[in-house]
Formats: C-alpha cells, sequence, structure tokens
C-alpha cells in the first residue's frame, strides 16, 4: 500500500499542513472536491455554483456544515468563510446564525438584486437596460393586445384612476405605475417574458425612483398610460406598441435631462 494514503492513493494536501479545527474522517462526498484543488475562496464558490447547476443542490437544501464541508473540499474554514460570504452577496445561499448554510429559493429577481447599485451608477448598464426594458415591454403591449381579458382591463382602469389620484405622492405612485405594466404584462400571457419583467423591476428600481421624483414625468406617465390603455380596450397591436413606445422615449428623455423634463407637445 502506498505510503500516506488509503488503498494506494496518495492524498496531496492542500494547504502545507492541517488547518485546525477541520474535520479529517469526515464523511466524503466527491461532489464537493474541488476539481481544481485551489485554495481560492473563487473556486470554492465556483464549484459550489457548478453544483447547483446541475441540479445536485437544489434551492432549499442545507450544506453540509462548515467544518466537514471545508474538509471535504480541503481547504481551510477560513477560505470557505470567504467563499460562502461572496455566494451569500450573490444571494445563493443564505446564511443562518446558529442554524447553517442554506440555498436559496433561487428566484431571478432575487439573484440580481444585488446589482441594483450598478445600474443606478453606470451610465452603460443603465442604456442596456432600458434597450431591454423596451424590447421586453413593447413585445408585452402587442401581446396583450391581441390576449388581455376584461377583468384585466377593468384592473388597468382602476390602476389608472388610482394614479391620478394620487399623482403628488411619488412613492405611491411608482408602485401603481409597477402594477400597471405588471398588469400588461400578464395580459400578455407569457411566462418567459412575466419572468425577464420582474427582472428589469428589479434592476430598475433606482432609475424609477429618480424619474418618479419629478412631477413633470409623472403627470406624463399618466398620460402615456391613458394611450396605452385606451389601445388594449380596442385590442389594436399597432396603437398598442406605438404608445408604449412614446412612453419608453419620454422615460429615457427624462433620465437624461433631468427635472424640465415633460410630455412632447402635440
Amino acid at each position: 500500500m502506498a505510503a500516506g494514503g488509503q488503498g494506494g492513493r496518495t492524498r496531496v494536501p492542500v494547504d502545507a499542513e492541517p488547518k485546525p479545527g477541520t474535520a479529517p474522517n469526515a464523511s466524503p462526498d466527491g461532489r464537493f472536491r474541488v476539481i481544481a484543488r485551489s485554495t481560492l475562496p473563487e473556486e470554492i464558490a465556483a464549484r459550489l455554483l457548478a453544483l447547483i447547476r446541475a441540479r445536485e443542490l437544489r434551492p432549499g437544501d442545507k450544506l453540509p456544515p462548515e467544518r466537514t464541508l471545508a474538509s471535504m473540499m480541503e481547504v481551510s474554514r477560513p477560505v470557505l468563510r470567504e467563499a460562502l460570504r461572496a455566494l451569500a452577496l450573490m444571494k445563493v445561499v443564505d446564511i443562518r446564525q446558529g442554524s447553517g448554510t442554506y440555498v436559496t429559493s433561487l428566484e431571478p429577481t432575487q439573484l440580481v438584486s444585488h446589482l441594483e447599485f450598478a445600474f443606478s451608477t453606470d451610465t452603460v448598464a443603465l442604456a442596456q437596460l432600458l434597450e431591454a426594458r423596451r424590447v421586453v415591454e413593447v413585445g408585452n403591449v402587442r401581446l396583450a393586445a391581441e390576449r388581455i381579458r376584461d377583468e384585466q382591463l377593468a384592473s388597468l382602469e382602476s390602476i389608472l384612476a388610482d394614479l391620478r389620484r394620487v399623482v403628488d405622492d411619488p412613492a405611491v405612485f411608482s408602485d401603481l405605475d409597477i402594477a400597471f405594466h405588471d398588469t400588461v404584462c400578464a395580459a400578455a400571457g407569457n411566462f418567459l417574458l412575466g419572468q425577464f419583467m420582474a427582472i428589469i423591476n428589479t434592476l430598475a428600481k433606482v432609475s424609477r425612483e429618480r424619474t418618479g421624483s419629478m412631477r413633470e414625468v409623472r403627470q406624463a406617465t399618466l398620460a402615456a398610460h391613458a394611450r396605452i390603455l385606451a389601445a388594449l380596450q380596442a385590442r389594436d397591436p399597432e396603437a398598442a406598441t406605438h404608445a408604449m413606445q412614446e412612453h419608453l422615449d419620454h422615460v429615457e428623455r427624462a433620465l437624461g435631462a433631468g427635472p424640465a423634463v415633460a410630455e412632447p407637445a402635440r
């Protein structure tokens, strides 16, 4: 039998010497072994992400205890903690004090929520977000014009009436604005577009707050929503598309031009 290993296999330690507090006799689980045998936290995190992508770890699963997992991955506990902290910031795992570490629900909106700050400070990222919003929302409203049900039209009418009443309350107005667009999205009847819309709503929170703080923009939004609703009531895809495009054109101008922005003259 070869020295230093069991069954002829020589174990190559990752660190120069065993880390205190590790569990050398932990039950081996090849899933967690780090392929590159590296102590880099990035590679530890990448290995755990690979297990999630392969569905070997699923939403709600509890990871092995820290000491056991560090032994399985052949790394020190500080390195493992750093990797888990990074995954926690990404909302991939939830570290619960006294309970353990769990895979989160992995809902798309949860996973991208930490990117909100980047989209509020990076002009290129914001431009790409607006571009994506245009693709999704214009597609949504075109489908909605063909598929919308009477009860959904009634819901949009109610939301529009509420928007008129709270035009001087930016926070409530913003919530209702999102509800209006979400209702249009639901009327489109496409699950994937709904998921994309949820992600966009999460990432666009800061930009919505910025434009929603301007009364001129809120007034313009009211007028735009009224035109969108009229097109949907007529079940006219072309008119609905045009109304949504005009609305998003105005949103982009508001983000670039500041408080002097107003609805273009007609």
